[in-house]
């Protein structure tokens, strides 16, 4: 999708939700979770080059993996200068710590973006959203049993490697059996089901396990490309990759429409102190996750795409909306959510494309 076709979208969303609103508000929280999450993972990480992000598996860890924590923790900084509570704060940091790549891969893709640049940010994006969603789940667990301190912090942290790590191999193992079903099959039907099948079935099979399913599916996509790549006797068909282009793309435009109408303009500015906080907090922290790079062999262009990249939009919302209602200051995240989403997706969207053109002005560095 062009970013002006992305923004049609989400606006005429907004226009559904000024006729019905909060109509859609359910229904994004949990299709984005458990329906459009899962071929979305998987149709990003399968166009994933396994060579390049090899290569660059130090920035991209560490713009997943401190670079959450980092976001998580400014934004609950800056919620605590307000007097929000401790767990509530950093319920609201790990929501917001998850970036929506959606909008800048679409730009890469009509653009001649350096291969090592974009497959920073989209890995970043992807695992991102794999850590935040784990941090996510952990902390509610810990404000569940009343502790939000240090002890339970350290407990969640632990729980989150080891969900990542079991769905990684989960991810892999789904792929590689899957691989070995489809060598020497060359009927397209047959190898869309199965692809089809197994993200799903990686997603649903780590959820059931208590694992990480974004990390379960992102793993199987990688995997299964890989595989494919590497094993003469597998062959997926080129029909394949263009349903899973078409597949995406549907996915996309349904899932911005229901961003634009869970989006309640309305209530935006019902918790003010609340809000201004989280968008400062997230500014602070976008710049401070993109200077993690710096002491790497990157031009300052790449690390401001990095910066200008970090949008928010339907995860954000759909982890917001699921918060239990037995949570203090749920709608207050909610409402805060609505306001980071639409202040990043509006200058992001006009700030992306000159940035990236500046990028790629700049040669690959080595690595």
């Amino acid at each position: 999708m062009k970013l002006w076709q992305i923004l049609a979208v989400v606006g005429l969303g907004v226009l559904y939700g000024l006729i019905e609103p909060g109509r859609l508000a359910y229904a994004l929280g949990h299709a984005t979770l458990y329906v459009f999450l899962p071929p979305l993972l998987f149709e990003a990480a399968w166009n994933l080059n396994f060579r390049a992000m090899r290569r660059q598996w130090i920035a991209i860890a560490t713009l997943a993996g401190p670079g959450v924590l980092l976001t998580a923790g400014i934004v609950a900084g800056a919620l605590s200068i307000v007097r929000v509570p401790f767990g509530p704060a950093l319920l609201a940091g790990a929501i917001l710590s998850a970036t929506d790549p959606i909008s800048v891969v679409a730009v890469f893709r009509r653009l001649k973006v350096p291969r090592t640049l974009a497959t920073i940010v989209e890995c970043e994006s992807l695992f991102n959203d794999a850590v935040a969603v784990a941090l996510y789940r952990g902390v509610l667990v810990a404000i569940g049993f009343g502790a939000a301190g240090a002890g339970a912090i350290a407990i969640v942290a632990l729980k989150t490697v080891a969900g990542a790590a079991g769905g990684v191999a989960l991810g892999v193992a789904i792929a590689f059996v899957t691989a070995r079903v489809l060598r020497g099959r060359r009927r397209v039907r047959f190898q869309i089901a199965a692809t089809v099948l197994c993200a799903y079935g990686a997603y649903f099979a780590a959820d059931y396990l208590a694992l990480s399913g974004i990390f379960a599916t992102i793993a199987y996509g990688i995997a299964l490309r890989y595989y494919e790549r590497s094993w003469i006797t597998l062959s997926i068909a080129e029909d394949v990759n263009r349903f899973w282009d078409v597949g995406a793309l549907l996915a996309n435009v349904l899932v911005f429409f229901m961003v634009g109408a869970a989006l309640e303009i309305g209530r935006v500015a019902q918790a003010p102190v609340f809000t201004i906080a989280c968008i400062v907090g997230i500014a602070v922290a976008r710049a401070a996750v993109g200077g993690l790079l710096l002491p790497g062999p990157y031009p300052r262009e790449w690390i401001d795409v990095v910066r200008v990249g970090g949008m928010r939009g339907a995860l954000c919302l759909a982890l917001a909306l699921a918060i239990p209602a037995s949570i203090a200051y749920r709608e207050a995240i909610i409402d805060a959510t609505f306001a980071v989403s639409l202040a990043t997706l509006a200058i992001g969207s006009f700030a992306i494309e000159p940035v990236v053109r500046r990028a790629t002005a700049r040669q690959t560095p080595r690595g």
